[in-house]
């Protein structure tokens, strides 16, 4: 359980499931290849569709949120909610929140793929740092 938590809490952060170095991403769309701190490839091994869990996991994280902030929202504003302004605020919520836990869905999915499969020593290659 203190495994999965502390894996969980580093892809929260954006930082290496493995060892909890930074510096994951080169762009917010794009991964390096490897972690610079311990190595690990960022990809698994998998090739192209390794993130495909990720990309569903973004979102079911978007589509959480909207629903958690529409209820509240209703639920604070009743018994008059403001329907078109949650209709208007919405809709644009729904374009750009996944565009915003883009990151968090690779490192969160990373996390987990760390969790049900370890770290072998032969994936980590050598980057001249260490943390």
């Amino acid at each position: 359980m203190k495994r999965t938590l502390l894996l969980l809490l580093r892809g929260l952060t954006l930082r290496c499931p493995n060892c909890g170095g930074g510096g994951l991403f080169a762009t917010w769309f794009r991964l390096k290849p490897a972690c610079p701190t311990c190595g690990l490839p960022l990809d698994r091994e998998e090739g192209e569709d390794y993130f495909l869990g990720g990309m569903m996991f973004n979102i079911v994280l978007s589509e959480l949120v909207y629903a958690a902030c529409i209820v509240a929202w209703i639920m604070a504003t009743w018994p008059d909610p403001p329907w078109d302004l949650l209709e208007y605020v919405g809709v644009p919520f729904m374009i750009v929140a996944p565009i915003l836990f883009y990151p968090l869905s690779k490192t969160i999915w990373l996390a987990f793929d760390v969790l049900f499969r370890p770290v072998r020593p032969e994936e980590l290659r050598p980057t001249g740092r260490r943390a």
